[in-house]
């Protein structure tokens, strides 16, 4: 794999364990069939329960090198901890924390992320072992993105922006992002699975409609109501965003396009710039 302290558990510690993971047998590489839950807030317990060990899954302390804390009930905490995922999704991990390091070279290295969860035990993505919950990146610059503090709502806007551009990383890689305008569960991570796979952005999706609002609104002014319903002002703020991007092609139905799109937000975002 991409790392040594990487390990692999292709076993089950009780029932707790096997009820966690109904139905990961159906989930292909990159594909999974279950919505996202929105109440993906989780206790020590849970995050204990899952060390205790899952089905087919791999242990890991760090993404690709970089270390992953856990503050939910000690925040500042930098003790080493064992989180646990599919290796399709650690792949889809690595992939994500390399984006983000490109895309934000100018703020240093990555020195730490913060997460709320990855496999815990309990239905969904998150027992599916193919979800995170993202709550805070710092890089050694200085600069932090802090969905625990729920940036998305700061009276600063480049923390705004810096946010935006986090949660756009986070687009590119996985199909189910959920944010802090998405609802009041997700007001202090962004939620991030594989469900629905590829990754586009589709107008009947409340999640990617709030993005897209979030975006045109702290970019470019728009003024957009995030009520998650893509309608003629939305559609008209995105057109126009897209225009200003210089993006071609479809984001709507091609991956690619909609990779390259994100991409090009995150820039921004990192930049504290508008669009």
């Amino acid at each position: 794999m991409f790392e040594n302290n990487v390990t692999r558990r292709g076993f089950v510690t009780g029932a707790a364990a096997v009820a966690g993971l109904a139905g990961l047998s159906t989930i292909a590489p990159g594909l999974a069939g279950a919505a996202p839950t929105p109440a993906d807030q989780h206790t020590p317990a849970e995050i204990e329960a899952a060390e205790a060990g899952a089905l087919a899954m791999m242990t890991f302390q760090k993404i690709d090198g970089t270390p992953v804390y856990y503050w939910r009930s000690n925040r500042g905490n930098t003790t080493a901890r064992n989180w646990q995922a599919t290796d399709a999704f650690y792949n889809a991990l690595v992939a994500w924390i390399r984006d983000l390091r490109s895309l934000s070279s100018s703020y240093g290295s990555i020195s730490y992320i913060v997460s709320a969860g990855f496999y815990v035990n309990k239905a969904g993505q998150h027992g599916a072992g193919t979800a995170m919950d993202l709550d805070h990146v710092r890089w050694s610059g200085g600069n932090v993105t802090s969905p625990l503090d729920q940036h998305h709502a700061s009276g600063t806007a480049a923390l705004r922006k810096r946010y935006l551009a986090t949660e756009a990383v986070c687009r590119r890689r996985f199909r189910y992002v959920l944010d802090g305008w998405y609802n009041a569960d997700h007001r202090d991570h962004i939620h991030a699975d594989f469900g629905g796979m590829p990754v586009r952005v589709l107008k009947d999706s409340e999640a990617d409609t709030k993005f897209v609002q979030g975006t045109c609104n702290n970019f470019r002014g728009s003024g957009l109501a995030i009520d998650g319903i893509w309608g003629p002002a939305t559609t008209s703020a995105f057109n126009g965003l897209k225009s200003a991007l210089g993006v071609t092609g479809d984001p709507h139905t091609s991956t690619a396009v909609w990779q390259g799109m994100l991409s090009k937000i995150a820039t921004k975002g990192f930049a504290n710039q508008n669009i």
